[in-house]
């Protein structure tokens, strides 16, 4: 069995799998720590249900996405707005986490390498198989773009690096039809029949239940 992606139904698999594992994983770790002090978390995903949603709650969606897009033999769940904003939660938190890393060595706050570069070197894992090749062939047809071509593992170009990150999710999402109920609240009281026909979002897809 397989998640609804926008390359097709399937797993995830090889470098791409082990990304997504790496990811999620940090967000677990994140929302787990913050639950320990009783905090919030301050990375939002557009879906105004699962951004309001309990650190625990939250938790729980992300192991379900997570099984859902690495285990063939875990049935497809039925894809939300809730779960999709689950499953772009941690790309969300990696461009946040990104951005403070930025501002550190700005500030120089950290000599040790592995820290310093530490989600940049995460990004990296990805960036050679799936998204340099898009870029050459964008530079054997509109010629080479500067920023990318001076582009290095540690580049501190905010802008590219939370390009590649928005390219890997959108190997997984068809859109971002999820963040709908953030600049149109009302449609958590339910989706006429006109507005379901003309942007193809159901009330099924609209949800306000964190646990379905």
């Amino acid at each position: 069995m397989s998640w609804r992606t926008s390359r097709g139904d399937r797993v995830l698999e090889g470098t791409e799998a082990t990304f997504y594992l790496t990811v999620v994983q940090h967000a677990i770790d994140h929302l787990q720590e913050l639950q320990d002090i009783d905090e919030e978390t301050d990375v939002v995903t557009g879906d105004r249900i699962f951004d309001h949603a309990s650190l625990n709650q939250k938790i729980v969606l992300l192991h379900t996405c997570l099984q859902a897009l690495l285990d063939p033999k875990i049935a497809p769940p039925e894809l939300t707005s809730v779960l999709e904003a689950a499953a772009y939660f941690p790309f969300a938190l990696l461009k946040l986490e990104l951005t403070m890393e930025l501002e550190s060595e700005e500030q120089e706050i950290f000599d040790n390498e592995e820290f310093k570069y530490y989600y940049r070197n995460i990004v990296w894992q990805v960036f050679d198989e799936f998204v340099y090749p898009r870029w050459q062939s964008a530079i054997e047809e509109f010629g080479e773009d500067e920023e990318e071509n001076s582009f290095n593992q540690h580049s501190t170009n905010l802008r590219l690096w939370k390009s590649i990150i928005d390219q890997m999710a959108d190997r997984i999402f068809w859109d971002r039809d999820w963040m709908v109920s953030s600049f149109a609240p009302e449609l958590l009281d339910g989706i006429e029949e006109s507005f379901s026909e003309m942007t193809g979002l159901t009330k099924e897809y609209v949800t306000i239940d964190c646990q379905r």
